[in-house]
């Protein structure tokens, strides 16, 4: 019965926002109580991708670490009409799927499910963010998985290597410590804790919610305003985003482990997404290390046998970022490694990038871009996740051009102000070699 309501609301001609804007990336529609609804058309494809974010830091775990994890994954473990079983059946029946995911910035419900079956996805959609019931017994069982999932990932050199970093680079702030928590914290989580959370931030004005492909737009924002109508905005506490300052020294952080290879975390901070200079830093990260075309692969696997394997990352964040390379490289090359990383650095710093680097390095971002384009769910992200920075979702338009505009001098510029005072991590068999 409720599809069926659903389905006449679509086809009605009106709905309630505040706000509504178009442009080339997208429709935003801002809904009285607050939620960001971002919606675009693409009749071309028979699937649909809804990427419901929630803008909350893990800073709102506080003593609690893991909790926005634990409550965000059992959104999914039943509501007041469907059991865990029941949303996933339901969502997979008609060819989807669903899951959720949690970033140090957000949480998300992700859900691609054929066109035809649109209305089934928004009405489960609406039932796992307004009516979660927490059972006491479903978690209990996410505690038990998460737990193994903590005890095992102790074992993986990669991830710990990422966690030292991340401890390294952001000590004394949130983001020191892992989204998912550690054992001792997640095994302290009450359901109290995780009903709290939920009510405190899952409010309609701290979400963002995109939805791409085969849909037409008026129907569509008036199914949502329809299901989320009674969610009221809420005023919540600050989320913890914040900005430190400029780091004054060099830090190393090591720890011994059983393993064949060394596990080098490499990397320096950086600004906000939002701030101008990122953009540019976006470039020279990708001259340094975004594929195989790239400076540390090249030099430091190809042609010099020190790697094997090396990239390097600049994550967005509204917060305080970094830029970081990550590279496995054995006991005897753990040094030359090291200093290969920094050599490559230091050319970005002293010399402007040839102009034919820099135009086949845009070339190859652009690609990228558009390859991370090509399913209906990643558009949605993208948008979802530009809107939730603060560029604005039409950033996703605007963005291969201003990256076409970045000149080989703003790259020197962007590297000489902030590849400086590096945070180093490291995790291997010290027995075998040591940093000299």
């Amino acid at each position: 019965m409720k599809k069926i309501i659903i389905l006449l609301i679509m086809l009605t001609a009106c709905t309630s926002v505040s706000y509504e804007e178009h442009t080339d990336a997208g429709s935003k529609y801002v809904l009285e109580n607050g939620m960001i609804v971002l919606l675009k058309e693409n009749p071309d494809t028979g699937m649909i991708g809804i990427d419901l974010m929630l803008k909350n830091t893990i800073a709102t775990d506080r003593e609690k670490h893991g909790l926005g994890y634990f409550t965000n994954r059992l959104l999914l473990a039943g509501t007041e009409t469907r059991t865990k079983e029941q949303i996933v059946k339901e969502i997979e029946a008609k060819g989807g799927t669903i899951k959720t995911q949690t970033y140090d910035e957000s949480n998300e419900i992700i859900i691609e499910i054929p066109s035809d079956s649109f209305s089934t996805a928004l009405e489960v959609l609406q039932d796992v963010i307004l009516h979660p019931t927490f059972p006491p017994e479903e978690i209990e069982k996410e505690r038990t998985t998460l737990i193994g999932e903590l005890e095992s990932k102790k074992d993986d050199p990669l991830v710990m290597s990422e966690e030292l970093f991340m401890k390294t680079m952001y000590n004394g702030y949130p983001y020191q410590h892992p989204a998912d928590g550690y054992v001792e914290t997640v095994k302290t989580i009450t359901r109290e804790d995780i009903i709290n959370h939920y009510k405190t931030w899952y409010a309609p004005n701290r979400i963002v919610l995109a939805i791409v492909g085969n849909i037409k737009e008026k129907p569509t924002i008036n199914a949502i305003e329809y299901l989320f109508k009674q969610m009221k905005f809420t005023k919540t506490p600050d989320d913890g985003a914040f900005e430190m300052p400029a780091r004054l020294e060099a830090k190393t952080a090591t720890k011994n482990m059983d393993t064949e290879s060394f596990y080098i975390n490499y990397g320096h901070q950086l600004v906000p997404a939002i701030h101008p200079d990122f953009i540019k830093l976006r470039m020279a990260n990708a001259i340094l290390g975004a594929g195989s075309s790239s400076r540390l692969f090249y030099e430091l696997r190809d042609k010099r046998a020190l790697a094997y394997r090396v990239y390097s990352i600049t994550p967005s964040t509204r917060s305080t970022g970094f830029v970081k390379t990550v590279m496995m490289t054995g006991p005897s090359t753990l040094n030359a490694s090291v200093d290969g990383i920094k050599e490559q650095i230091e050319l970005l710093k002293t010399q402007d990038v040839p102009e034919d680097e820099m135009k086949w390095t845009k070339q190859k971002i652009r690609g990228y871009f558009f390859l991370d384009h090509q399913r209906t769910i990643d558009q949605a992200n993208y948008l979802g996740l530009y809107e939730m920075q603060g560029y604005g979702y039409h950033y996703d338009v605007e963005y291969p051009e201003k990256l076409n505009e970045v000149t080989a001098p703003e790259v020197k510029y962007a590297a000489n102000t902030y590849f400086n005072n590096p945070v180093i991590a490291i995790i291997g068999p010290f027995e075998a070699g040591k940093i000299e």
